[in-house]
């Protein structure tokens, strides 16, 4: 019997394009093996910008299995959407196919009883889940360990410091009509390139900003920040809760964060 999934598209849109804040999410269930092996394929080819603003997502549900779906650098990221704690895959179509459809499992179920039938009276237990942490290498739980405690204290950081923008004595936020006017102009993508380890900056509103770094082979790091805009001196600039100073219009479609100079995407 052929396996059917049922699958949702998070800030998708039915052509698979990416939709920053998406209200609704597109339902597609009971589809084929080879449909969803297209939707993972366009996934993959999605625009490492788009992504990072959309942050689109798939989610897939088969036998009692839930899992979600993320991209970054041509690969995908195989979350267990029921066991939480365990760490992403990251995996092409393919594998990524195998652990979806269940062959993955079977052939390291099948790898387990080979090694039973070499080592005679060798007590075999079951085999691990799928997502084992066997598979994860300890430079893996290291790297994994060393984000967990950055995002505790991201965690920390946010729920303290959010909506208390940290500005210099210089800095004169503008009135409210005036800010609503700048907004219109300063909305856009920015950043300082499209390589990974690069940044940009996602300006919707003064209270609706993403900072974002793109990564080698998984997706964006976004942090969400909120401000107030003001000036300093002649700069017209957007005073934040996230650390890194100013963020600073200092010419026409160029910011300046950080040490750092963006550009705006056309």
């Amino acid at each position: 019997m052929n396996t059917t999934y049922n699958v949702s598209l998070v800030n998708l849109d039915a052509n698979l394009r990416p939709v920053a804040g998406s209200l609704a999410t597109i339902e597609r269930p009971g589809i084929s093996e080879s449909d969803l092996r297209t939707l993972l394929l366009s996934l993959c080819e999605i625009d490492a910008v788009e992504n990072a603003v959309a942050e689109p997502e798939i989610r897939v549900r088969v036998r009692n299995e839930s899992y979600r779906i993320l991209t970054g650098q041509k690969k995908l990221m195989l979350f267990d959407a029921i066991r939480r704690e365990l760490p992403a895959l990251v995996l092409t179509v393919e594998e990524a196919m195998a652990e979806l459809n269940g062959s993955a499992a079977a052939a390291r179920h099948a790898a387990v009883l080979q090694y039973s039938d070499v080592i005679p009276g060798e007590t075999v237990t079951q085999p691990t889940p799928v997502h084992s942490v066997e598979r994860a290498s300890m430079p893996r739980l290291v790297v994994l360990g060393a984000a967990a405690l950055a995002l505790v204290g991201a965690l920390v950081y946010l729920q303290l410091g959010r909506d208390r923008p940290i500005a210099p004595a210089a800095f004169q936020p503008v009135t409210p009509a005036e800010a609503a006017e700048l907004q219109n102009s300063l909305a856009g993508v920015y950043m300082t390139g499209n390589q990974p380890g690069q940044h940009g900056i996602v300006f919707n509103t003064a209270a609706d900003v993403k900072l974002f770094e793109l990564g080698a082979l998984a997706a964006p790091r976004v942090v969400y920040a909120s401000g107030t805009l003001g000036r300093t001196g002649s700069h017209l600039a957007l005073a934040t809760d996230q650390p890194g100073g100013l963020i600073e219009v200092t010419g026409h479609d160029t910011l300046t964060y950080g040490g750092e100079i963006y550009r705006r995407i056309p």
